[in-house]
């Protein structure tokens, strides 16, 4: 195993820049925030029977081995010297990752305007292509943000080894990031699964909905959701909503789009349509509502949306979907409020 080796934990974490935990459990994989981000979970240990451990973190992906066999105890100097070396690394992966996404800008932007790659989806029904099989279970219409591709178009740009998506027909969702333009895509294949583009930038990227903010006559407002189709279905479902409807694609994914948002448009109102997941470990709220509410407290002039459930609206949900699935977002409610008229 050619990692750094180590007996004193502290210095491994050190060397790895995660937080050290309380205490190790022998065959467990416990996850640790990291120096950089406290409140991640990207540090881990991996622990094994004999009390020995890999220590890594994704973020830079650095890992060392840690024992209390292996090597010397390490001075105050010695460890200074590694908490060097390892944010030399740190500064190097982040280097290489920087000119890997830069390369994957460049394919996106290629991809999405060449003749055989990405194509609109709203071309396609014009010209007679039936709606895509997963617009039409979410009861949603294409925008012209929207494309479509078959996996044979993607390989064509980005290669057979670069990721594998499945066959069929895959929606391509492009995300941009303000003042960087198209960073990466997200494709949702027929039968609902998703797959983020490898190596594109992720934190703080949304996909816009239209080319242009709508304008209804209302108040202009950031009008913000998780998945593509709970914003299709709040921009579509309404007459007087004006505004940039945005999807941030998952919640881990609020905080960082809202903030963003806040500097582009410092006195414009966000209304962020939140997901109400079941709630987990006993907490009150889901993970949609609790990172919704993260945002609001750092993110000023911020509106947090909850699709107001009654327990016959998901007993009819179940119904219109023949499933025992629990209505969880806006796109939901729209549904189970057009089976009441």
């Amino acid at each position: 195993m050619n990692l750094p080796r180590f007996n004193d934990l502290n210095a491994a974490c050190d060397f790895c820049g995660v937080v050290p935990p309380d205490s190790l459990i022998a065959g467990q994989l416990i996850r640790t925030p990291t120096l950089n981000h406290g409140r991640s979970k990207n540090g881990y240990i991996r622990v094994f029977p004999d009390g020995a451990a890999i220590v890594g973190n994704w973020e830079n992906g650095l890992e060392a081995f840690y024992s209390k066999r292996s090597g010397k105890m390490l001075s105050r100097q010695e460890r200074a010297e590694l908490r060097r070396q390892s944010e030399q690394r740190r500064r190097e992966t982040e280097r290489e990752l920087r000119t890997i996404r830069e390369g994957v800008c460049q394919r996106l932007n290629v991809f999405f305007g060449a003749d055989y790659g990405a194509y609109p989806t709203v071309s396609m029904e014009w010209q007679g292509t039936s709606r895509h099989p997963y617009l039409e279970r979410k009861h949603v219409e294409p925008t012209e943000t929207m494309y479509e591709c078959r996996r044979e178009n993607f390989e064509a740009y980005f290669g057979k080894d670069y990721q594998r998506l499945p066959e069929g027909r895959l929606l391509v969702f492009p995300l941009m990031k303000t003042g960087a333009g198209v960073v990466s895509a997200q494709f949702i294949a027929e039968d609902g699964s998703k797959y983020f583009l490898r190596n594109g930038e992720m934190k703080a990227a949304f996909w816009q909905a239209t080319v242009s903010p709508i304008d209804r006559g209302g108040d202009f407002k950031i009008h913000m959701a998780e998945g593509s189709a709970t914003i299709l279905a709040v921009l579509q479902r309404s007459e007087s909503r004006t505004g940039i409807f945005i999807s941030c694609m998952n919640a881990g994914n609020i905080k960082p789009v809202a903030k963003a948002m806040r500097e582009a448009y410092p006195a414009t109102e966000i209304v962020m349509y939140a997901d109400v997941d079941k709630p987990r470990d006993g907490r009150r709220y889901g993970v949609g509502i609790e990172k919704a509410q993260e945002a609001q407290a750092e993110v000023p002039n911020m509106k947090i949306l909850v699709p107001p459930f009654s327990d016959s609206d998901i007993q009819r949900f179940k119904a219109i979907t023949r499933s025992e699935k629990a209505p969880t977002d806006w796109n939901d409610y729209y549904r189970i409020w057009e089976a009441r008229e």
